[in-house]
């Protein structure tokens, strides 16, 4: 058999499947639907396999089958919902380190959260169900409402934008360099053309033109790869005279990490951390820095409010090593409401110190977590928060960034503040030169999550062109420069320092960085519009 026979039977097997599970009703469609959803979470990290991206096309053939709008949405829900729960597994995690306490509620976190964030799947369905798109328009089409829908999930209540369609990508360094043309939202667009090509070369009835359209969204990643291995060759070199920074991963389970008795010697092992490092576990070179002006601690690496206890705070700032150094750590503080000392309200904070133990500057976090952090409607719902806060923490005000003598412009971020494409920087004020991401994953253990929430740090990173700084309790802490790439990193679940000349950022904003998810609201829109309109005529 020649080669191109054997292509065209294979061709014809694949359409032959495609059109069989598409065909499928009821319940059988939602649980096929599903498990394709599942089966694309692959393609997430920390698997990075590029074929389970193509799991998307039985969806868009499946929608267009559908009787009815129900139907529709129905099939793009199912599809989310198996997606989410293959890609958000690790979060019941965090319900079972206070099992006792919070156990129950697993079954919400795992079934539950994906079933609310699908809902943005089924409204995706339903809208291209509603346009009824044909010819070559109709895969740009299910991107675009999908790519829509995405934009909502990552905004309305709160949002969460995890494992964004773009993320399929983070496996490679080249492929990553179009985020700073289209971020994450606008370069998903592109991963879902991607995903589809097969649909649009394999479909019985393809006209030339969607074929010829399919060939080109098959070749997607060798164009996007072409173009960041060109951007990544005109990168500029290291500069080995650039500050040293310290990342302290203090590797503390979560299980343990409030245990009142325990509390002293967690702070202790930072302390003995941040003091010797460890050069022996270093990269080559790394030894022969000058010592760090720059130390980073974790997110809660300090159990204590520091704006209490002016003593600990001048004991921390006494382990910088440089005049003029500079420690970031995670700490919760307290606040007095209304000059009533037993009232109070508390922060999830990034507290900077100098080497007198002043606080040189302060970040709260301003993107809480829903029932980890606060629970929203809470003289409504009888909940406490998951972390043992009493009511939970107050929000700050949002992005920010501090100058201090001798480093960079710095941007803090908390935990996954750093998932929110277009909203790690201010809008207005000065560009921050190097934003710190200060997280405690031990929530989530050895699972995808950490993978998931280090990738985000890298888009992020090329987004903005800011190098990211991450300093995690457990892992994976990791000194990313301005193109997304790791310079140096920790594992999960591994004790240790790791050392590094701070990464520069670009001299000038990014494209991205410019427009914000502008592109992506317009790549989502344009072939919706080319599809009303040829309607219209």
């Amino acid at each position: 058999m020649s080669t191109a026979a054997a292509a065209a039977r294979l061709g014809a097997g694949a359409r032959t499947s495609i059109n069989r599970l598409a065909a499928l009703t009821g319940i059988r469609n939602l649980a096929v639907m599903a498990a394709s959803g599942a089966v694309a979470a692959l393609a997430l990290p920390p698997f990075g396999l590029l074929p389970a991206i193509f799991a998307f096309a039985p969806l868009m053939l499946s929608v267009e089958r559908r009787q009815s709008w129900g139907g529709a949405f129905a099939t793009g829900w199912a599809f989310a919902f198996g997606h989410h729960v293959a890609g958000l597994y690790w979060i019941s995690n965090a319900l079972l380190v206070d099992g006792d306490r919070f156990a129950w509620a697993v079954p919400f976190a795992a079934a539950g959260l994906p079933a609310g964030l699908a809902l943005y799947g089924g409204l995706a369905a339903l809208l291209y169900f509603r346009l009824q798109p044909r010819g070559w328009l109709r895969a740009p089409a299910f991107a675009g409402a999908w790519s829509l829908a995405e934009i909502l999930r990552g905004t309305v209540a709160t949002g969460f934008p995890w494992n964004l369609p773009a993320s399929a990508w983070t496996f490679s360094d080249a492929l990553m360099q179009p985020l700073a043309l289209f971020g994450a939202y606008g370069y998903g667009f592109f991963v879902l053309l991607f995903a589809f090509s097969p649909l649009m070369l394999l479909r019985r009835g393809s006209g030339r033109t969607e074929r010829w359209v399919g060939a080109g969204c098959l070749l997607l990643p060798v164009v996007f790869a072409g173009y960041g291995v060109w951007r990544l060759d005109s990168a500029s070199e290291p500069d080995a005279s650039a500050p040293t920074v310290r990342v302290v991963q203090g590797n503390v389970p979560q299980r343990d990490k409030w245990k009142p008795d325990m509390l002293r010697g967690h702070l202790a092992k930072y302390a003995m951390l941040t003091r010797l490092g460890r050069a022996d576990a270093m990269p080559a070179g790394i030894a022969e820095l000058p010592p760090p002006r720059l130390v980073v601690w974790p997110e809660t690496a300090v159990p204590y409010a520091l704006n209490r206890e002016p003593e600990l705070a001048a004991y921390l700032g006494s382990l910088l090593r440089v005049p003029g150094g500079l420690l970031m750590t995670g700490a919760p503080l307290r606040e007095p409401v209304g000059g009533d000392a037993n009232k109070s309200r508390n922060f999830n904070a990034v507290v900077s110190l100098d080497p007198a133990g002043a606080m040189a500057a302060r970040h709260d976090k301003f993107h809480l977590v829903p029932f980890g952090e606060y629970v929203p409607f809470s003289e409504w719902l009888p909940l406490g928060p998951v972390v043992r806060t009493g009511s939970g923490f107050t929000a700050g005000t949002g992005p920010g960034s501090f100058a201090y003598p001798g480093l960079p412009r710095i941007g803090a971020l908390i935990c996954y503040e750093v998932i929110f494409p277009g909203a790690v920087t201010a809008s207005g004020g000065p560009r921050p030169e190097l934003l710190v991401n200060v997280t405690n994953d031990a929530w989530f253990g050895a699972s995808s999550g950490p993978y998931q929430h280090l990738a985000a740090a890298r888009m992020r990173a090329v987004e903005e062109g800011i190098p990211v700084i991450r300093a995690a309790n457990t892992g994976i802490s990791a000194v990313i420069d301005a193109y997304g790439r790791i310079r140096v990193s920790l594992p999960l679940e591994e004790t240790g320092t790791i050392d590094s000349s701070l990464p520069a950022a670009l001299p000038s904003k990014t494209p991205y960085a410019r427009v914000r998810n502008s592109t992506a609201i317009l790549l989502g829109f344009l072939p919706l519009l080319a599809v009303f309109l040829r309607r219209s005529v």
